[in-house]
């Protein structure tokens, strides 16, 4: 999961970076940011240097709601506290695991558009239905201690400025991996304690 800031290689781009292309994707990507009841369904595949990959899915109801899942775990991360799923049965966890989806939530977003540079238009596509304007960068952060560098490219919704896709291949804690990421808005998710 920490790589969700990391972008794989896509077709040349229309025209070369400056700061006018940098402004116009942090300006877009910052409506994101600002939308005050903004919940969303990201599905994520992550594949290894070796080709394994990894799925999973997080539901998100911001700033601080997030419910995850994968075949191995599920877990919901509140203000209130951390559930785990375990065999079905679903129990309150002792420690704070919100440092978990630290890199999630806005200010981790907005900390991570400082470290963009090289900042490339693509031109406009049709992305899961969405007709977005395509950008690609290369990136250097830190989130959590732990630093990621790499390369990514984004789909933006052209009317909302709301990622559609995000593409990453990068490097983090010395393991080299690529990972997808299709973003899905819905006002109507709502994360609660499970009991």
């Amino acid at each position: 999961m920490l790589v969700l800031l990391l972008g794989l290689s896509v077709s040349s781009p229309v025209r070369a970076d400056d700061a006018g292309v940098r402004a116009e994707l942090i300006s877009l990507w910052s409506k994101m940011l600002a939308s005050k009841d903004l919940a969303y369904r990201a599905h994520m595949v992550t594949t290894d240097k070796k080709g394994r990959k990894f799925e999973s899915t997080m539901a998100v109801q911001w700033p601080n709601r997030f419910h995850m899942k994968n075949p191995d775990s599920e877990m919901i991360i509140l203000p209130q506290g951390t559930w785990m799923n375990a065999g079905g049965n679903w129990m309150k966890m002792p420690m704070d695991m919100s440092k978990m989806i630290q890199q999630y939530t806005p200010d981790a977003i907005k900390a991570g558009m400082d470290g963009i540079r090289a900042v490339s238009f693509l031109g406009e596509s049709d992305v899961n239905g969405k007709n977005c304007k395509q950008y690609r960068y290369d990136f250097d952060s830190k989130v959590m201690g732990i630093r990621s560098t790499g390369t990514a490219t984004i789909s933006l919704d052209a009317s909302t400025g709301f990622p559609v896709r995000m593409e990453t291949t990068g490097e983090a804690m010395g393991q080299k991996s690529s990972t997808v990421v299709d973003y899905e808005y819905d006002p109507t998710i709502r994360i609660t304690a499970p009991n």
